[in-house]
């Protein structure tokens, strides 16, 4: 998908994910976790349906490693979902929301990308989620 600016194009694919991850710090994890009502209002879109149960999987993801719950997660995927949730949470990102039919495309694009990167770390977190709940009863 590439998206016209006024002096540069931008396209969100593969790299410009890779490059967002790597731009991610320690403290963008703080931010992800205070503006939580913000992300789950957007999540709460009918665009989002299919993609809800994911998306809050990686917020209670990184919920647990912050409250040190979840032991020994890869920075690389403790940043990829960092990076997706400001993504998602920002408004006027490449593609505005508030832009019918394809304001969200943009999002659900990175978020896709970061799927497919992080699918084995989140698959294991799910697991040991699944392992917790059932040891609590």
């Amino acid at each position: 998908m590439k998206v016209l600016g006024r002096k540069t194009e931008k396209k969100v694919d593969e790299n410009f994910v890779k490059d967002g991850i790597k731009s991610v710090s320690e403290t963008d994890i703080d931010v992800v976790l205070d503006k939580k009502d913000q992300l789950f209002v957007k999540v709460n879109h009918p665009d989002w349906k299919k993609y809800k149960d994911k998306v809050m999987l990686m917020f209670h993801f990184l919920k647990d490693v912050k409250e040190r719950n979840y032991p020994e997660t890869p920075w690389k995927t403790l940043a990829a979902i960092i990076f997706t949730s400001l993504y998602i949470i920002n408004p006027l990102d490449l593609i505005p929301d508030f832009i019918p039919f394809v304001g969200y495309l943009d999002d659900l694009t990175v978020f896709g990308f970061v799927i497919r990167l992080i699918e084995k770390d989140l698959t294991s977190y799910q697991e040991w989620k699944i392992e917790q709940e059932t040891t609590e009863e």
